[in-house]
Order: C-alpha cells, then structure tokens, then sequence
C-alpha cells in the first residue's frame, strides 16, 4: 500500500497489497508544504531526514476502511508486528514509519 500525496491532499492507493508501505508524490512539493499536508490530511509527519514519514496506524485502517477484503486486519496486524521486528513502529505501536518517494 502507499499514500499518494498531493498538494490537495493524501489517499490510500493499492490497501490491500500489505508486503510494501511507501508514501509517494509528484508534484514538486518542497519539505514544508509537504509537511502541512501530511499533518492536515493524514496527521503523519514528515520526519528530519526528509526520506520518511510516520503515519499513524488508525490513519491507514480509516483511508483502508470499507475497501480491503475480508481477513484484512490479522494481515495488517502481522504487517505491523514486522515493521516492529524492523524498527519502523513507534514505541507505543501508533505510528509506522514509511519511506517517502518523488515520482518523476
């Protein structure tokens, strides 16, 4: 799955495929304004190093809800359980780190 950024705001493109989660844009968006969009539209931040964000869980279960199959969940939850073997979750399990990616 990814989150597809815009400069009018953030979609959930492709949830039901749960190997890979990366945020991408096209638009020439510099760091700031992206920041403000992920924080308007996603409540994700736009981490220092400018390569990733952290999006919260309950963010990517409400942009998924009503448009992934049934079994959905236990997939998402073994999918976060990995990114917590790997770093990538928050301490307190909220927020997911993904890498963020300018299409061209």
């Amino acid at each position: 799955m990814y989150l597809a950024i815009a400069s009018d705001g953030v979609t959930l493109e492709e949830p039901e495929r749960l190997n890979d989660l990366y945020a991408s844009y096209w638009e020439r968006l510099g760091p700031d304004l992206l920041g403000r969009i992920l924080a308007e539209h996603a409540d994700a931040e736009l981490l220092p190093d400018g390569a990733h964000i952290m999006v919260p869980v309950a963010t990517l279960r409400r942009l998924a809800d009503g448009r992934v199959p049934e079994g959905w969940d236990a997939d998402f939850e073994k999918m976060l359980a990995y990114a917590r073997e790997k770093g990538w979750l928050s301490e307190d399990g909220t927020a997911v780190r993904a890498h963020l990616e300018r299409e061209r």
